[in-house]
Formats: C-alpha cells, sequence, structure tokens
C-alpha cells in the first residue's frame, strides 16, 4: 500500500509540474551564429537557407560592409546587431522571399542594429530599398534602416511587395527615391497587396523627388509618398509612432495611397488600396499637395505591375481612408496652388472613401483646404468628433474646403467636430465649397469661444456659421454687417460658399475659461492642446509589444507535443497504479 501511495504521490507531482511549467521551458534553443565580416554573414545566411528547422539568430560581432542578401528559409530567423552595423552596397538589399519570416532587433528593444545604405553619393538604381519583403519583416525598437538613395523605383528605405512588413519600433531616416519617372515611397513603398503594420517608431527624413513631369497625362503623378506609399491593392495600418519631417515634389509628403494605373484603366475613381491612421502622428511634412496625408483614385502611379491579380485587404475591406484617434500636425503644402495641407482626399469612387473621427487636424498650411480638402465628382467624406483648428489657407478654406462633388452620393458630413478657429487670406476662414455638397452640425454646439478678429467678437462664445467670402470678409465687419448662414444643415452643390464659425453678438460668454468638448463620447484625439498631441489612448511601445500575440511557431507546437507525452505519461502510469492495486486486493481476498 506504501508503495501505491509513493507513486500516486508521483503522479500528482508529475502533474502540477506540468501544469505550472512555462511553455518557454520546452521550446528548443535558437542557433546563434556570430559574424563580424562580410564572408562570415553570407557563410551564415547559407547555414540558415539549408536548413530544415529550429530557430535561427544570427549576432553581429563587428561592424562590416556586405553585398546584400536573401533569406529563403523557413525557419525564423532574428538579425542582432550587439551596436553594430551593416553598410550594403550601391545596389545591394536584404531580402526575404515568401514564406520567410525575418526579425530585426530584438522584441524588447536592448539590442541596437543599423543597417544603412552610401547615402547621395551613391544611389541605387532600379533596384528596391535596404530591405525587400516578399515574406514576412519585423523591425523592432534599437533597429535604424538609414541612407538609402534610390532611383526610379517604389520604396527607398523598405519596399514591401506581397509580403508583410511589421514595425514594432525602431526608426527608418534619410532614405529617399531622387530622380527617374517613378518616385514613389521614400521611406516605406507598399505594392503588389502588400501590407505594413506601425506600432511604434520613427519614419523620418525620407524623400521622394522628381523633376520629371508627364506631359501627356497630367493624372499620372511622378513622385508621392515622401514616407509612406501605398497602392495595387495594398493595406497600411498606423496604430502609433511618428511619420515626421519627410516631403514630396508632387503629393503625399508624409502618406499617400494611391490607384495604381491598373486600377484607373478600369475607371477614374477605383482605389482597391487601404490605409487606416488609428494613432500616431503624422507632422511636419511637405509636398506640393496632400503634404500630410494623400489619397487618390484620380491621379495615379504611372507604373505597371504594381497592382496584384487578387489584391489583398484593400479589394476586400475598407478601402479608401479612415483616420481615428490620430494627429496630423504642422504639414504644409504648396503656398501658391496647393491643396490640402493636412489631408487631400480625391475622387474615390464606392466603396472607397474617406473617415475622420476623434483626430485632430492642426496647424497645417496650404493655398486651398489648410487642414482638409476634398476634391473630385465622388468623394464621400464624413468627418466626426474630431478637432479642425488653427490651420491656415492662403486662399480659401483654412479648416475645410471641398471642390467638385457634384455625384449624387458624393459630398460631406460633419458633425460633433470643432472646424473653428482656422484663417484664410482670401475667404472662408473654416469652409470653402466650390460646387460641392455639405451638411454641417450647428457652430453654437462646438461650445467653443472665437478667437479672431474683430475686437468686439474675440473671445465670445461662438452661436453660429456666417458669410465670410471675399466682398464680405467677416474680420473686417461690424455687428450689424455680419450675416449669419442659415441652411448650413443642407448646402447642395452647384454654388460657392465661404463660411466661418463666429459670433453674431457682444454678450460675453458666460464662462470664459477653456472652452469644452463637443458632445462626443469618444474625444481623446481632439481635447488636447498640447502642440505634441499625445493620445490618451495611444498605447506605449513596451504595452503594445506586451498585447501583441505570439506567432504560432514551431516551438509552440513542440511545447504542446511535450506536454501530451507527459499527460500520456501521467495516464499510463495512473492506470498501472490502479491495475497493480487491483491485483493485490484480488490476491488478498
Amino acid at each position: 500500500m506504501n508503495k501505491i501511495r509513493r507513486a500516486l504521490a508521483f503522479v500528482a507531482a508529475l502533474a502540477l509540474y506540468a501544469s505550472v511549467m512555462p511553455i518557454s521551458a520546452f521550446a528548443a534553443t535558437p542557433t546563434t551564429i556570430e559574424v563580424g565580416n562580410s564572408s562570415e554573414f553570407d557563410n551564415a545566411v547559407a547555414t540558415v537557407n539549408g536548413a530544415t528547422s529550429g530557430e535561427y539568430v544570427i549576432e553581429l560581432t563587428d561592424s562590416f560592409e556586405s553585398n546584400g542578401a536573401s533569406f529563403d528559409s523557413s525557419c525564423p530567423t532574428t538579425l542582432l546587431g550587439n551596436g553594430h552595423t551593416i553598410t550594403l552596397g550601391q545596389y545591394s538589399s536584404i531580402s526575404v522571399s515568401k514564406g520567410t519570416e525575418l526579425n530585426l532587433g530584438s522584441s524588447d528593444g536592448s539590442n541596437t542594429l543599423t543597417i544603412k545604405g552610401k547615402g547621395k553619393g551613391e544611389p541605387s538604381n532600379d533596384v528596391p530599398g535596404l530591405l525587400y519583403v516578399e515574406g514576412t519583416c519585423n523591425i523592432h525598437s534599437g533597429t535604424t534602416l538609414a541612407d538609402r538613395e534610390g532611383n526610379n523605383y517604389f520604396g527607398g528605405g523598405v519596399t514591401v511587395q506581397g509580403g508583410t512588413f511589421h514595425m514594432y519600433g525602431g526608426t527608418i531616416e534619410n532614405c529617399g527615391i531622387s530622380g527617374g519617372s517613378v518616385c514613389y515611397g521614400g521611406g516605406v513603398a507598399v505594392i503588389y497587396g502588400g501590407s505594413f503594420e506601425m506600432d511604434a517608431g520613427e519614419i523620418t527624413n525620407c524623400y521622394a523627388k522628381a523633376t520629371w513631369k508627364c506631359d501627356w497625362d497630367s493624372r499620372m503623378i511622378t513622385a508621392m509618398g515622401g514616407g509612406v506609399f501605398v497602392s495595387g491593392g495594398s493595406s497600411f495600418i498606423m496604430n502609433g509612432g511618428t511619420i515626421e519631417n519627410n516631403s514630396a515634389t508632387d503629393m503625399g509628403g508624409g502618406v499617400a495611397i494611391v490607384a495604381s494605373i491598373e486600377e484607373v484603366s478600369s475607371g477614374f475613381g477605383t482605389l482597391k488600396s487601404s490605409a487606416e491612421l488609428r494613432g500616431g502622428t503624422i507632422k511636419e511634412n511637405e509636398a506640393h499637395d496632400g503634404a500630410g496625408v494623400f489619397a487618390s483614385g484620380y491621379y495615379y502611379a504611372g507604373a505597371y505591375g504594381l497592382c496584384a491579380d487578387t489584391p489583398s485587404i484593400g479589394a476586400q475591406a475598407n478601402q479608401g481612408l479612415r483616420i481615428k484617434d490620430a494627429n496630423i500636425l504642422e504639414n504644409k503644402a504648396d503656398q501658391q496652388d496647393g491643396r490640402g495641407g493636412g489631408v487631400f482626399a480625391v475622387m474615390m469612387k464606392a466603396p472607397a472613401a474617406a473617415h475622420i473621427s476623434n483626430a485632430t487636424i492642426k496647424g497645417n498650411n496650404a493655398a486651398i483646404g489648410g487642414g482638409v480638402m476634398s476634391y473630385g465628382y465622388y468623394t464621400a467624406m464624413n468627418i466626426d468628433g474630431s478637432a479642425i483648428t488653427g490651420n491656415i489657407a492662403t486662399t480659401y478654406g483654412g479648416g475645410f474646403a471641398a471642390d467638385a462633388n457634384t455625384e449624387e452620393s458624393a459630398g460631406t458630413t460633419v458633425t460633433n467636430t470643432k472646424l473653428c478657429n482656422n484663417t484664410a487670406d482670401k475667404a472662408a476662414s473654416d469652409v470653402y465649397l466650390n460646387d460641392a455638397a455639405m451638411r454641417l452640425s450647428s457652430a453654437k454646439n462646438m461650445n467653443e469661444l472665437y478667437l479672431g478678429k474683430p475686437d468686439d467678437a474675440t473671445n465670445h462664445k461662438i452661436d453660429g456659421w456666417y458669410v465670410d467670402d471675399e466682398s464680405s470678409r467677416y474680420t473686417a465687419q461690424s455687428k450689424n454687417e455680419r450675416n449669419e448662414y442659415a441652411n448650413y444643415g443642407s448646402i447642395e452643390s452647384g454654388n460657392k460658399v465661404c463660411l466661418i464659425a463666429a459670433t453674431g453678438t457682444e454678450k460675453v460668454a458666460e464662462n470664459t475659461n477653456t472652452p469644452s468638448v463637443p458632445n462626443n463620447s469618444d474625444q481623446s484625439g481632439a481635447n488636447s492642446d498640447d502642440k505634441s498631441q499625445a493620445n490618451p489612448n495611444d498605447k506605449s511601445e513596451t504595452a503594445q509589444e506586451a498585447d501583441s500575440p505570439s506567432p504560432d511557431t514551431a516551438d509552440s507546437t513542440n511545447a504542446r507535443y511535450c506536454y501530451v507525452l507527459i499527460l500520456t505519461a501521467i495516464a499510463a502510469l495512473g492506470s498501472a497504479v490502479y491495475a497493480n492495486g487491483r491485483i493485490r486486493r484480488r490476491r488478498n481476498y
């Protein structure tokens, strides 16, 4: 009987051990290969590519120059820099093939790695960026991609062609495309049904520059997407991070999501790609049009082969542009005739559309539409729970402008939004409509103070929408001259309308403290007056990484297999003990 008790105690202890043992205890230890020069790096890549199982870590022990590498193994691989740098040759890239996963840096951000080009002195012509992703590539904090200039291609820093690129952190800087007729995506270009998700990190000082112009079709644009370029049924999701101080000669200094030539060949307005800006900040970018964010089914990328035969997420859902909980700050379009300093949406036919919610659009500049502009027959835009303030237009529409939204389903609807205290030099400080439909909510419901001129109106509560056209600027009018605009709830296309959210009375507001926000259940992106516009709902990099689900790797499969073996052993041992007890009892009987 004592033996039976000891056996049962052992079974119980083994079961308890199996229940509390972490899965990582069963994970196979990755094979680590140390490299300190290009030859050792080439050999390490060859070893990984020749493997059929396991996981690999390549660690740098020194900095070196390389002619690039192509990872095509099914074994997950991590590249750690230990503070060192790989400098790629003029036409070289690190390629990630289909079915391959490459991780750059450590998930906790404790390891630093730099992959860089040779800068503007040695431009790479007609080849991908520093990274060429057809499989899966993850970049973590502490990793930097820098100093790569391409020519006549897409993607200076990263070219995502049908693959998946996930930026958990890190920096992409000083990368660009300069020269040629195809200059798309200075920092990152996402084409051919690829996907790019940005949780944290920074894309900065990247560019798309060109002097060549198409002389047979002005809608074919040469230089777009200084920071990020998305086309051809591809997707971009921004959950956090910063896209800052990037530039494009033509359109989309920060982000450009545009139709490919294959898409518009079937009719202008088609846009199969998707950009969802769910958080983060896009600021201080420059372009002729759409300095912060540019989305178009009319202007297009003039290069064949961008569009996948069966585009991925963009073709299935959420086509077009969706901005929620993001900050669009201090971007600058051309001051002579540039459109859409913060956001510029152009002719997107349903199901593609433009939606802005709980966003802060502040301090942006353009000739027309300093904050936001909508253009073209089909474009339908909804703006809800946002703040569009402090934007500037050198001509019309400091806050918002729309032109030629003439189709039945086109037009703009604004609800629960602070659209006020913007400025325009010629007319329409807040809203400019030229043959465009719009539905505005009550200006009084903003519950804001008017901060502009004339002095008798300054710091008084906004109580309505007022006419602000070239012949009768609100800022130059006396109280008796101000003309309130009553039909703001249903403005039809066909006319020119110039409006400002202001006051028609001299009654001092009862509460002159900080204005309250519009009645909206979710105002985290529209409330802060801090220039940085940090979103209280944004997670830190650490929190985001902690929330991110771990991939279902071969190690987790092996761990589950080990659990099965242990449980099987426990069951078998228990059966044996039970059988032995029965035999003993029968003998005693």
